[in-house]
């Protein structure tokens, strides 16, 4: 095992405890909270750029960072497993010795902290965000709510239209888009066949009992009109843990930050500021 941390110009890598380089990129008040950025499956860092500056003006050391087989990281043939995500998170935060940061994911990135949660619980973690991600994605008698209403005997047919769903439904702003275009450029072009192992080991989980061991702050996040899922799913889960709450994003589909970026900026922010203690 190694912790190794090393630079280039653009970019830091860390290695896993597998030796798996992990891009990241740390900014902000390096006093401040820190708040840990993790992208939804295909995605990458560069997902989040209309959120670091207002993060960063709110006084928050912002932490991005790649998983592997995406972005920047790098791809191997190993650990297609939604467990192996959460520890690659862990071993992040162990690496950079950080103290009870806060957890923002988006879809996969969610599940991404759903499965650190249920590897290390939350000692060292001070809220928790989490974006259109259903905490179950196979729907059955006492959860509808699963991915393309999905159940055990097709969702893996189903899992398969995520590669040609349009995701979005609000246009998103220019900025953001030529940002987008301009980090996209520089990576290689997601494998979502390659990669198909982990989502199906993504959507077969149910993270509801995590929700309820949960002892921090959670909110749970939905687009009104997600193609992925209904968005009751975000009052149902939080309906588990007294802690926990919810919001949905009127009109966005499955990616509000960036449909509605200042809206999501302001309320997530709002909630740190409100239970930051």
């Amino acid at each position: 095992m190694t912790d190794q941390i090393f630079y280039t110009d653009l970019m830091a890598f860390f290695k896993t405890n597998d030796q798996v380089a992990i891009n990241y990129q740390l900014k902000g008040n390096p006093t401040g909270q820190t708040i840990i950025f993790v992208e939804g499956y295909s995605g990458n860092e560069a997902t989040w750029c209309a959120q670091i500056s207002d993060f960063i003006q709110a006084g928050f050391r912002v932490l991005t960072y790649d998983r592997r087989n995406h972005g920047h990281s790098q791809t191997v043939p190993f650990g297609m497993q939604i467990a192996r995500h959460g520890m690659d998170l862990a071993e992040l935060i162990a690496k950079l010795n950080l103290k009870k940061p806060i957890l923002i994911g988006h879809s996969m990135g969610a599940g991404t902290i759903f499965a650190y949660l249920s590897l290390f619980g939350c000692n060292n973690i001070q809220a928790l965000v989490t974006e259109d991600q259903s905490p179950k994605a196979i729907s059955d008698d006492n959860w509808p709510f699963g991915l393309f209403n999905a159940n055990w005997q097709n969702f893996s047919k189903k899992a398969r239209l995520i590669a040609t769903t349009k995701l979005t439904r609000l246009t998103i702003n220019d900025d953001i888009k030529r940002a987008l275009g301009l980090a996209y450029s520089s990576y290689q072009p997601f494998d979502f066949q390659f990669n198909y192992p982990l989502l199906i080991d993504s959507l077969v989980q149910d993270w509801r009992p995590e929700i309820k061991n949960e002892t921090v702050r959670h909110l749970f996040l939905a687009g009104s009109a997600s193609p992925l899922w209904s968005c009751e799913h975000a009052k149902s889960a939080a309906s588990l843990n007294p802690l926990a709450e919810d919001y949905v994003f009127q009109g966005t589909g499955h990616i509000p930050h960036l449909e509605s970026p200042k809206e999501f900026n302001q309320l997530v922010i709002n909630f740190i500021h409100n239970n930051n203690n």
